[in-house]
């Protein structure tokens, strides 16, 4: 493991980066393409996350030209990953921020089979960043690039939220596996946090498809995992139909690309 440590100059540099991410993220379609430059408002903050990530700084942009959906943790930090576009397997990357100033950044070297992560948690990565290094196919070396001053997060909250019942899961799994695969859709915890997510999942899929007509779609959409539990059977014909239909496959791709992290940091709890 390499260690390299930052002024309180570069730190700076980053917390400019995370704020304004964010704000440009919200301001436009997930997955859409956006120059860093342009994110971050001004040359002089992109001369400062230059100076920030050294010679990890082309790397970390070229991974970061589109971005997903954020995702606010249940401990107060906001987690938000890219990719770059046409490669969301191959060049990735990813940060979470705190309001405190906490920040975490890491991205996966392709070339090198390892994720490069900035902030240190005694030596372990940031929870959130730890499941998203999962998808590059562990085990995955971590490399960090240590901020001394980072602190670990504050302790999760317990879950509140009601769970579906195992009938429930069952049918929120069928859905998930014709978005994503039954591989992946195994492995996450059916929780009603991920229920939900399916049903936003869901609604972004039919409206981005509002053209296609081969397949009924499903009537009535009401937010949260009931409805999608309740709905199955339409769901997931819609779906399946949608992905069999070369124009309107896209819809379901975007998606499921837009929308696999804040389902798998909903599964681990996070």
């Amino acid at each position: 493991m390499r260690v390299r440590k930052f002024g309180l100059n570069a730190v700076c540099a980053l917390i400019v980066y995370v704020f304004m991410v964010p704000c440009w993220a919200a301001g436009i379609p997930s997955g859409q393409t956006r120059s860093l430059t342009d994110a971050l408002g001004s040359e002089g903050a992109e001369h400062d996350v230059r100076q920030l990530l050294g010679n990890h700084h082309d790397a970390f942009v070229e991974n970061f030209t589109a971005t997903a959906s954020p995702v606010l943790l249940k401990d107060g930090g906001i987690f938000l990953d890219g990719w770059r576009v046409g490669h969301p397997g191959q060049h990735a990357a990813a940060f979470v921020h705190y309001a405190d100033g906490r920040t975490y950044a890491a991205y996966f070297d392709a070339k090198r089979g390892n994720v490069i992560y900035f902030g240190d948690l005694g030596g372990r990565t940031h929870p959130a960043i730890a499941v998203w290094a999962l998808r590059f196919g562990p085990p995955v070396d971590v490399i960090l690039e240590a901020n001394p001053a980072a602190r670990a997060p504050a302790n999760l909250p317990q879950v509140t939220a009601g769970t579906p019942s195992p009938s429930d899961q069952v049918e929120l799994r069928k859905v998930a596996a014709s978005i994503w695969n039954a591989s992946l859709a195994a492995s996450w915890d059916m929780n009603a946090e991920v229920g939900d997510i399916l049903g936003t999942v869901t609604y972004e899929i039919m409206e981005c498809s509002a053209a296609f007509s081969l397949v009924p779609k499903p009537v009535g959409w009401v937010p949260g995992w009931s409805y999608v539990a309740k709905s199955v059977q339409s769901i997931v014909a819609y779906v399946t139909g949608v992905s069999k239909d070369r124009q309107y496959k896209a819809c379901v791709n975007s998606a499921a690309l837009n929308w696999r992290s804040a389902i798998e940091l909903a599964s681990a709890g996070i």
